[in-house]
């Protein structure tokens, strides 16, 4: 069969329902999600920027099995290993993590309740998405600079922001204890979760919630029945989270989110097994905190403060029980301590007829890290592949979103960032080189060495509304991805920031009774450009040039929806034709499904087709060719609105319907095959 007919038969049986059917890998992919009248999972159409929202309600049903894999129906958006929550990497429009060799580079950003992630490589581990999804109420993927200039200077990928659970989203009207359970099950590994909340109010002051959840899964079979190493984990996480009243203008929130991953005799390389025959204990531990006080008088509109002490600790300790190894990247205890206070005011004022809402806030932070080797002869100084040392930093930024009458809206954002590097605890030691196939000595930075880097980044974002159903919108941004801690390897990175360049342009549509009476269209047309220079964390490169688009469809029916989205990047480096190695597959996908019984049971059917990726160069660090591939799945939902089992969720899918067997690219595993799906919960 031809990828054309393949496609065309997938969107004949239609696509997988994300609501339901649940991806149980980086490899798997499921579609997004329309509600009848209201679309869950609906294309932005009212803002310039090119985001995707995930809600509480999908979050809950779509049954992933990782963070990661939250993410996977954004157009553009390439998982990497995403069927383990370590080690599991996202990159944006093809910027991002380097597949099989980096965790992080700064180019994406993760920000949980306002805290954002440290961006240190971990080499061949790192783990931003070491995270339960079921801890979240809503997330949001920004595809481009768009609005991440709140959180950094750097995110020229995206930036994903997640918000985790309230007590207020469990309980309803006068209640004041909510308690719920969920059960989860999935065949392929046997995989299993539970999770508790607890929702407490006893009065209109204090709200309490408290999570508990655990998982765990043996290791996948792709479609042939072959089993994929280093594929099974265990995850233990928990939410304790607090918000307290102090009167009508002010409040008080205390949260801490704790996830935690414990691995025996695992591959050192999260990415690849197969890279090292080193095998190692690793133990990521994650814990993000946060202590916030809101002053919003209901009488000024000017302002809306509120003032966040945030911590993040990223502890992952690796250990390499044989002894045996040469390299002491296979024992280290990477540990990252990031302590920061954000102080922001919202103002919404006009001025001559013109409609102003003004964010501008102050951050300071500190970020401690080490990767202490316990052993050996190098013991107490950090390995060489994740130096030690200090980021502090100071960022002012402000956002204005300027409505000039009804039709166009202009929203100017501007950060100033400076920040100094201190190499800390970092000696002479031998580490492998990739250019000799060899150990080599480096002379790390001496100790006390600082590096000092500041910038300025911005956008200018334009939407005007051509008519009531049409709108065009463009931005233009620069970015300045300032250096990070393992840069201090050597000088040269110590002193050097990325910077990068991107414009998108694109047309929405939003309109009701269009093809029948009370159905409803939505549609939004992205294409994008963005030049990066003096690129540190991409090897053989200097500068990277990409290009691409994006499309999103959403149409609700009242006899059935459907959702459509597809996504294509082209890169080079060096101004040449020489192919940028990491961008992604073209990709689409479709969604088909229809509600029944009032909608208590919600049936669908889906596909998703990825076409082949041969635009590679070779060298080090470049990634496998894939083949093109079509994956389908189906699910169902039944919600009873009465009788015993009154409110109770049930929800069943099979992914991989027809047991193919493929490799996304960028993966260095195949995907998961056939996979039955079923959970239960219910909120008392």
């Amino acid at each position: 069969m031809t990828t054309k007919s393949r496609l065309l038969a997938g969107v004949a049986l239609a696509c997988a329902h994300p609501i339901l059917a649940t991806p149980l890998a980086a490899q798997d992919f499921s579609l997004g999600t329309i509600d009848l009248g209201e679309s869950l999972r609906g294309v932005q159409t009212d803002t310039a920027n090119s985001e995707t929202v995930i809600t509480q309600e999908e979050i809950e049903a779509r049954q992933a099995s990782t963070m990661v894999e939250l993410l996977d129906t954004v157009p553009n958006a390439q998982l990497i290993n995403g069927a383990l929550p370590q080690g599991a990497a996202l990159s944006i429009r093809g910027l991002g993590a380097q597949a099989g060799v980096f965790g992080a580079d700064g180019r994406v950003a993760v920000v949980v309740d306002g805290v954002a992630s440290g961006q240190e490589e971990i080499y061949r581990n790192g783990s931003l998405f070491a995270l339960e999804p079921e801890l979240f109420r809503e997330v949001t993927v920004l595809r481009g600079p768009s609005e991440s200039f709140n959180y950094t200077s750097g995110a020229m990928g995206g930036t994903v922001i997640a918000e985790t659970k309230d007590a207020a989203d469990f309980l309803e009207g006068e209640d004041t204890f909510a308690l719920r359970q969920k059960l989860s099950f999935e065949s392929n590994g046997n995989g299993a979760a539970s999770s508790t909340i607890l929702a407490f109010a006893p009065d209109d002051k204090l709200d309490v919630i408290a999570f508990a959840g655990y998982r765990r899964s043996d290791e996948r079979k792709d479609g042939d029945g072959v089993t994929q190493d280093a594929t099974g984990f265990k995850m233990p996480s928990g939410l304790l989270k607090a918000n307290y009243q102090l009167n009508e203008d002010s409040a008080l929130t205390f949260s801490v989110v704790y996830n935690e991953i414990p691995e025996e005799d695992v591959p050192y390389n999260a990415f690849n097994p197969s890279w090292s025959n080193v095998l190692v204990d690793r133990y990521t531990r994650d814990t993000t905190a946060y202590a916030a006080y809101t002053y919003d008088p209901i009488d000024n509109d000017l302002i809306n403060l509120e003032a966040r002490l945030t911590f993040k600790h990223e502890d992952l300790s690796i250990s390499d029980p044989s002894n045996g190894s040469t390299s002491g990247i296979y024992s280290a205890d990477h540990d990252t301590k990031t302590l920061g206070l954000r102080l922001e005011n919202e103002a919404v004022f006009s001025t001559g007829g013109i409609d102003h809402t003004v964010l501008a806030g102050v951050e300071l932070k500190r970020r401690e890290r080490s990767a202490v080797l316990p052993t050996g002869t190098y013991a107490g100084q950090s390995d060489y592949s994740a130096p030690g040392g200090t980021d502090e930093s100071l960022a002012v930024y402000v956002t204005d979103e300027i409505l000039i009458g009804d039709a166009l809206t202009l929203t100017p954002q501007l950060r100033y960032e400076t920040q100094t590097l201190t190499s800390e605890n970092n000696g002479t030691q031998m580490a492998f080189s990739h250019s000799c196939n060899c150990l080599v000595t480096y002379a790390a930075i001496p100790d006390g060495t600082e590096f000092k880097a500041s910038g300025v980044a911005g956008a200018l974002g334009a939407r005007y509304e051509l008519t009531e159903d049409f709108a065009v919108f463009g931005t233009a941004a620069y970015n300045k991805n300032l250096p990070i801690l393992d840069d201090i390897r050597s000088s040269t990175n110590a002193n050097k920031s990325e910077k990068g360049r991107t414009f998108e342009l694109g047309v929405s549509y939003d309109s009701t009774d269009v093809f029948a009476s009370g159905d409803a269209l939505k549609a939004k047309v992205t294409a994008f450009k963005t030049d990066i220079d003096d690129v540190t964390t991409f090897s053989s490169a200097s500068s990277i040039q990409i290009e691409g688009a994006e499309i999103e469809l959403s149409y609700v029916n009242p006899a059935f929806f459907a959702d459509f989205n597809m996504g294509r990047v082209r890169g080079t480096i060096n101004n040449t034709s020489t192919p940028y190695n990491l961008a992604p597959a073209d990709s689409a996908q479709l969604t088909l499904g229809k509600r029944f019984m009032d909608d208590q049971l919600t049936v669908t059917v889906g596909a998703r087709h990825a076409w082949a990726q041969n635009r590679i160069a070779a060298g080090f660090g470049a990634p496998a060719a894939s083949e093109a591939y079509t994956i389908y799945n189906a699910s169902v939902s039944y919600i009873p609105t009465s009788g015993a089992a009154e409110g109770v969720e049930f929800r069943a899918a099979v992914e991989n319907l027809t047991d193919e067997t493929y490799r996304a690219f960028g993966n260095t595993r195949n995907g998961t095959g056939r996979t039955f799906k079923f959970s239960i919960a219910k909120t008392f």
